[in-house]
């Protein structure tokens, strides 16, 4: 077997790649278990290392942030496919199991269509990843209650920082990840009751502003609220302004670092003073605040995943089904890549009011399980004299 992880990691990555090589190694129908490095780019430059005996290793990696095997954003050229199944022909390897998104979902399907064509003895299985949540196929993806709930944690902490100064003219610009999808942005509106609670303005990445609208409802908000926080997707298209990073073509939407250059807009045009907070790569990596059930189900898919590919499945992803939401309760199936590898899944409108800027029941419902709200305490900020 071989296993590989691909894009950007998220904090429960290496509990797929620990799940999936301990499953194998437990199974005498497979005798060795090879890790690709850097995604599929390792096995087309023969970067490969034997997983077999390390499994010490793996356990803690996989309570840790980062790829163990490392990331990759490579994308297959001509050739590659013939390489690559030379590259397992060498080696014996018939499973492949490929942890990532998007990316990773079309180059399974790919290397599936590939191998029928040619009528190769060998299987392609996806694990999905990502902190987007926009795989579709899947009731939600490993890595993204682990983000959302850094986020809504986040979110709080800011928010009694925000409380706490007596003085106004304060516009909080926070930038989110999250893809062209709003999953991410709207999780920062969890628990939020009133129009007037932390965050006001959430921008969601499937909706573009022009300069001069995103202007007047910082300005409609601010005079409203005094103390204005507001959530910016690094997908966000404004016209008028794209960031430096627009033009990276590798990721289509990218447009990270425009909060700061709307930050100058506001204090240009408004003569507001604004903070600026871009937590980056914590989203992925702050594994302090990793949710357990986004830590069991990492694990589980990638056990499931090595089933699946020893009953015969290939051109497939490992689906979780929801069965239930209190108590919450999820199944596992292998679902066929052939009309979902690489589309994304955006945010349902049922999911979010607009009209008050906030997730509805339904969203809180989906998102309660995945991020332990049980064990999440809110903070209490005292607002009125007595």
């Amino acid at each position: 077997m071989l296993i590989a992880q691909s894009g950007g990691p998220t904090s429960v990555i290496n509990q797929s790649l620990y799940g999936a090589v301990l499953a194998a190694v437990a199974n005498p129908a497979i005798h060795h278990v090879y890790g690709s490095l850097n995604g599929v780019e390792g096995l087309v430059r023969d970067r490969m290392v034997l997983l077999d005996g390390e499994l010490s290793t793996l356990e803690k990696a996989a309570h840790q942030p980062g790829a163990l095997l490392g990331g990759s954003r490579y994308e297959l050229i001509e050739g590659d496919m013939e390489r690559i199944i030379r590259k397992m022909d060498e080696r014996d390897i018939r499973i492949f199991c490929y942890i990532g998104g998007n990316g990773s979902s079309r180059t399974v399907q790919a290397l599936h269509d590939y191998v029928q064509s040619i009528r190769k003895d060998m299987v392609f299985v996806h694990i999905p990843k990502t902190i987007d949540n926009d795989l579709f196929g899947t009731d939600h993806t490993p890595g993204y209650g682990s983000a959302a709930k850094f986020f809504i944690q986040s979110i709080q902490w800011i928010g009694a920082d925000m409380d706490s100064l007596g003085s106004y003219d304060q516009v909080e610009l926070i930038e989110v990840m999250g893809g062209n999808s709003g999953w991410l942005a709207a999780a920062s509106a969890f628990g939020k009751e009133r129009p007037d609670q932390f965050p006001q303005l959430i921008y969601l990445p499937e909706k573009t502003r022009t300069l001069d609208q995103f202007l007047q409802e910082i300005e409609s908000y601010y005079r409203k609220f005094k103390k204005l926080m507001v959530i910016v997707p690094d997908h966000f298209q404004v016209d008028g302004i794209r960031s430096p990073s627009s033009s990276n073509k590798k990721r289509k939407g990218y447009n990270g670092g425009i909060s700061h250059m709307l930050s100058s807009e506001i204090v240009d045009k408004l003569g507001y003073k604004t903070r600026l907070t871009s937590p980056g790569s914590l989203y992925r990596s702050a594994f302090g605040l990793a949710s357990q059930t986004d830590l069991q189900e990492a694990k589980l898919l990638g056990e499931r995943a090595v089933e699946a590919a020893l009953s015969g499945s290939s051109g497939v992803m490992m689906s979780l089904k929801r069965l239930q939401d209190d108590p919450y309760c999820c199944a596992v199936e292998a679902v066929p890549l052939n009309d979902i590898a690489g589309k994304e899944r955006t945010l349902p409108s049922f999911y979010w009011d607009d009209q008050a800027q906030m997730a509805t029941p339904a969203f809180q419902n989906y998102l309660r399980p995945l991020i332990d709200f049980n064990i999440m305490k809110p903070l209490t900020i005292l607002r009125k004299s007595f």
